[in-house]
């Protein structure tokens, strides 16, 4: 006989998240407000990489959102950067197809994530190819589905 009853995975509370990030990224502070959260820490995707300073907004039934605010990222020529929203917020997974849900922790997908993305970004300024994989987003903020 089959299950009848579905199992529903819950979203991660917030606090359950800024435990693990304060567990595996003590360098990243944090601000709390109301049903959002709000990380800003630095990043070196090699030992040989220019240090990111990175901001991660997260807020319960919402997708997270990744900038990098310190150095600024730059066009290649006159590129754009690959795999961003307007250029500044990062493209790490495409929403709505399961790569990132709210029952994982941002401190195993999101923080990792973005360590390979800007591997890939210094990469792409080397040699002038995105090696990354993925899908480019699009750029009419309609269709992005996420407000900034």
């Amino acid at each position: 006989m089959a299950n009848k009853f579905k199992f529903k995975k819950h979203k991660i509370p917030i606090p359950v998240q800024i435990a693990n990030m304060s567990s595996l990224f003590p360098h990243f502070s944090y601000n709390m407000k109301n049903n959002s959260v709000t990380w800003i820490g630095t990043l070196q995707p090699t030992a040989m990489s220019e240090k990111y300073t990175v901001k991660i907004q997260y807020a319960i039934n919402s997708y997270p959102n990744v900038w990098v605010v310190s150095p600024e990222l730059k066009q290649r020529d006159t590129e754009n950067i690959p795999h961003t929203y307007g250029g500044s917020r990062l493209c790490l997974y495409l929403p709505g197809t399961g790569e990132w849900s709210g029952n994982m922790l941002i401190a195993k997908t999101i923080v990792p994530w973005t360590s390979l993305w800007l591997y890939y970004y210094e990469l792409w300024h080397a040699i002038g190819e995105w090696l990354g994989g993925g899908v480019h987003p699009p750029t009419n903020k309609k269709q992005e589905g996420v407000d900034e």
